[in-house]
């Protein structure tokens, strides 16, 4: 793991929906000079603050740290962080709709 991956993790999920360190730092009970100094690999966040975090973008800290999915777009990364949560019934009208959609497999 890079040194700075938290970090430039925080400031990449900053950037894909458009919001600042301040409004970060508000949303979690932070000062935008804290989200700084993390963003900038001065310091690191406590656990309890990268899981405001995770929670704050809608992602579980397992995605955070996931090397294999940090591609995937924010609202991507939502619904699968929801999956858990459907019941059978939901999951197959899920699936109804995603495979109506006619994505091509690779």
């Amino acid at each position: 793991m890079k040194k700075n991956y938290i970090g430039e993790r925080i400031t990449s999920l900053r950037m894909e929906k458009n919001i600042s360190e301040y409004t970060l730092g508000k949303n979690i009970g932070k000062c935008n000079s804290y989200i700084n100094k993390i963003s900038s690999g001065i310091m690191n966040p406590s656990i309890d603050t990268l899981s405001a975090i995770c929670d704050y973008f809608g992602i579980s800290l397992s995605q955070f740290f996931d090397k294999e999915t940090p591609e995937l777009s924010l609202t991507a990364l939502r619904i699968i962080s929801l999956l858990p949560k459907l019941t059978e019934e939901q999951l197959q009208i899920l699936l109804s709709v995603i495979t109506s959609m006619r994505i091509e497999d690779d």
